[in-house]
């Protein structure tokens, strides 16, 4: 735990990457990436089963616990959306405190990396240089500053708060671009998942590309709580505790909690899968919530008669504010951090 002049100092540190003009050093970042895959690849049994490979598995299980929960929709390197959230005050203090003193979780459902509609004009623009195989153009090289100060900002309170801050897979955690483990290579408005392999290849080689590539592969892809879960995307189906704990031998699992379109889930999956994760949960109304696909009218979207919430909208800084034993109303739990 810090003192309140060394949270202070974290907190500028955190300020410091984001406003930073300059990528870090190919030494500094690639031990800055062993310490955080170590963060994962050591998280606590005790909330993270260990998988048959004897790794840490998919699921993280905080059922037994009662204090509140923050849900925060897709980042999309959006730094000052996390950053943000670190200041905003819950009964006159801040959640970096409250993340400090373990009063509270703090649940990221993924997708670190590729600005969405917001870097429109950048992404066409660096287009036209990649296809001219310019792959760190000016144009990508403001995107990637922003995915890296994102990922990095990510990285430091994992490593720090790492009981109570999580970050989920999504479907852009794969930087490789690859179409296996569960992964499906990715492209919105042009080639954005080639376009970010190829400028770490060139910018930082291929030891960095792989590291982030095992961190990725190390994240849970599931998360629950007394009352309620939280995966990237709507699950596509019902799942048994054992298949998400292994879901390094289950392509599937990640597939069908990263990938699941609207739409296409199996009907009734959350409330199956639910009661295959946490029976003795007694909460009606929603028990899942999830981001992936964006929610472009209002702060959400109820799928699943009501049980499922997609709290995505690109255009805001809105979260979810989870209190075990009380039923969550969408109206007034979610919140805006600006």
């Amino acid at each position: 735990m810090f003192s309140k002049e060394e949270l202070d100092c974290f907190r500028n540190h955190l300020h410091e990457i984001n406003d930073s003009n300059s990528f870090p050093e190919e030494c500094e970042f690639q031990l800055f990436l062993d310490k955080s895959l170590s963060t994962l690849e050591n998280e606590s049994p005790s909330y993270r089963p260990v998988g048959s490979d004897c790794k840490p598995g998919g699921l993280l299980d905080f059922s037994s616990e009662k204090i509140p929960s923050i849900i925060v929709p897709d980042i999309h390197a959006r730094a000052d959306f996390l950053l943000k959230l670190l200041d905003f005050k819950i009964e006159d203090e801040s959640v970096l405190s409250l993340l400090n003193e373990k009063k509270i979780f703090v649940i990221c459902v993924g997708d670190a990396f590729h600005s969405e509609m917001r870097g429109y004009e950048r992404w066409i623009a660096a287009y036209k240089d990649w296809s001219m195989d310019v792959y760190a153009g000016q144009p990508m090289q403001e995107e990637m500053k922003e995915n890296i100060s994102t990922l990095m900002i990510i990285m430091e309170l994992k490593n720090n708060f790492t009981e109570n801050f999580h970050f989920l897979k999504g479907n852009h955690e794969n930087i490789f671009n690859e179409s296996c483990h569960g992964n499906l290579a990715f492209r919105k408005f042009v080639q954005e998942g080639s376009m970010c392999c190829d400028f770490i290849r060139q910018v930082y080689g291929d030891v960095i590309l792989h590291l982030i590539s095992l961190w990725e592969k190390a994240l849970p892809v599931c998360a629950l709580f007394y009352d309620f879960a939280v995966s990237h995307a709507e699950p596509a189906c019902c799942f048994s505790r054992k298949q998400i704990v292994d879901y390094h031998k289950n392509d599937d699992v990640v597939l069908g909690l990263t990938w699941t379109a609207n739409d296409a889930a199996e009907k009734g999956s959350v409330k199956k899968l639910f009661k295959n994760l946490n029976p003795s949960a007694k909460r009606s109304g929603v028990l899942w919530f999830g981001g992936h696909r964006p929610v472009k009218d209002g702060k959400y979207l109820l799928r699943q008669d009501g049980t499922y919430l997609q709290l995505h909208n690109p255009n805001e800084m809105n979260v979810a504010i989870v209190v075990p034993e009380k039923k969550f109303n969408p109206e007034i739990d979610i919140k805006s951090v600006l």
